[in-house]
Formats: C-alpha cells, sequence, structure tokens
C-alpha cells in the first residue's frame, strides 16, 4: 500500500518535471568527488529522471539506474538516448535481487527515506566489490537549536539560488501540488539517527551534515576480503 504510493506520487511527479537547480543537483559535484575515477559497474538507486545517472555514465562503463515509478524511468530514457551505457529499470529496490560484488559505486540521492534503512544495507554492502564506495544524500529531519540555526543560512541561499539559476523556468502549478502532495507523508532520519544506523551496519562510515536540509553518508568496503 505505501510502496503503491510513493509509485504513484512519483508518476505523478513525472509529467512536470523540470530541469534546474534543486537541494540534490546542488550536491551532484560533491558525490561525484566522492567517487572512485574509473568504475566498471555503478548501480544508482532511485535514479528518477537520470540526471545523475548521466553524470555516472561519464564515470562508469556500465550504469543500472532503478526507480520505483515507470514514468520516471520513461522520461530518463526519453533524455538518456545519447547515454547507452545507462540499463534503467523499473524495479523495487526491496525486491531487486543484489549481485553479489559487483558494483565499484553505488550511490542513492533522496531516496532511503522510503525504505527500511537498517534492512538494505547489507544488501548493498554485499553487492559492492572490495574497495567499492557507497555514497549517499538523503533528506534530514530537524534535531535540535544547531539544526534550526542553520536555516538562518539555508533559507534565504535557497531564496537566491531558486531566483537566479532557476529564472527561466517557468514553474507549473500541477508540479507543485504534486511536490507538495508527496511531501506531505514523507519521514526522515535526524543526524544522530542516521549515523547510528550506518555506522552500526557500516564500520567507518562518515556521516555529516550539509545546507539544504541534507545529509551525506560515504562508505567504502575494505579491499581485503575475509
Amino acid at each position: 500500500m505505501w510502496t503503491q504510493k510513493i509509485r504513484n506520487d512519483f508518476d505523478r511527479i513525472a509529467l512536470h518535471e523540470q530541469q534546474g537547480w534543486n537541494h540534490n543537483s546542488h550536491y551532484h559535484n560533491f558525490l561525484l568527488k566522492q567517487l572512485p575515477l574509473q568504475c566498471e559497474n555503478a548501480l544508482d538507486i532511485g535514479c528518477g529522471t537520470g540526471s545523475f545517472s548521466r553524470i555516472l555514465a561519464q564515470r562508469a562503463d556500465r550504469v543500472i539506474a532503478i526507480d520505483l515509478s515507470p514514468k520516471m524511468i520513461e522520461v530518463a530514457k526519453q533524455k538518456s538516448r545519447q547515454y547507452p551505457r545507462i540499463d534503467y529499470q523499473v524495479a523495487d529496490i526491496l525486491q531487486w535481487e543484489f549481485p553479489v560484488k559487483q558494483f565499484d559505486a553505488i550511490v542513492s540521492i533522496a531516496t532511503l527515506h522510503h525504505l527500511p534503512l537498517e534492512n538494505l544495507l547489507p544488501n548493498l554492502q554485499a553487492a559492492l566489490k572490495p574497495g567499492g564506495k557507497l555514497v549517499i544524500l538523503d533528506l534530514l529531519q530537524h534535531e535540535n537549536i544547531q539544526d534550526r540555526l542553520s536555516d538562518f543560512l539555508a533559507v534565504p541561499l535557497n531564496w537566491i539560488f531558486q531566483t537566479f539559476k532557476n529564472r527561466h523556468i517557468k514553474r507549473s502549478p500541477e508540479a507543485a501540488i504534486a511536490m507538495k502532495e508527496h511531501l506531505r507523508t514523507d519521514k526522515y532520519l535526524t543526524l544522530s539517527q542516521a549515523q547510528r544506523i550506518y555506522t552500526k551496519s557500516l564500520k567507518g562510515a562518515m556521516v555529516r551534515k550539509h545546507l539544504f536540509w541534507r545529509y551525506s553518508a560515504v562508505w567504502q568496503k575494505s579491499s581485503v576480503t575475509p
């Protein structure tokens, strides 16, 4: 039931998807810097319309890009006709059969808050090759007064970036309504919750807070196989 709602929400959002600056794309360069310089195989979980998958395809020989929403994948394929290295798949990642020691990099942007993270992380760990990297960007819930104080910087910067970087984009009312409806039921981890979950499952994982209500988690699998 919950999975169906998420699929329906993003099918609706995909119909009004517009390229431009947003809180996720702001960190694309940061995420790219965390990845190996050259990948044979990479996995993008919750790829949406493929904006980061296309960036990843410049670094990897093959990218598997998965999303729950058929409409998102349809748009992604349309936008990625010049990127034959990307294999787009409509799938529920919780039902997907992960290959073992297959990927040099696994990336997920603004997706894992929809999923039971503690159940998923062991699958991601097993799917990475020795030395492979897991790089996550996701939304963050305020936890304390310091988090709220960061809004004094994030809110005006958000307005500035939206005004100047997206000044040529005409936002549709339908897109705003679709996203508002989806966000109404979204729930996020606090920073301390994210740190506890990642470091418990992935020894040495680095979890840090970012502006624009995001956190990142970066972990490299040991290159020494037991």
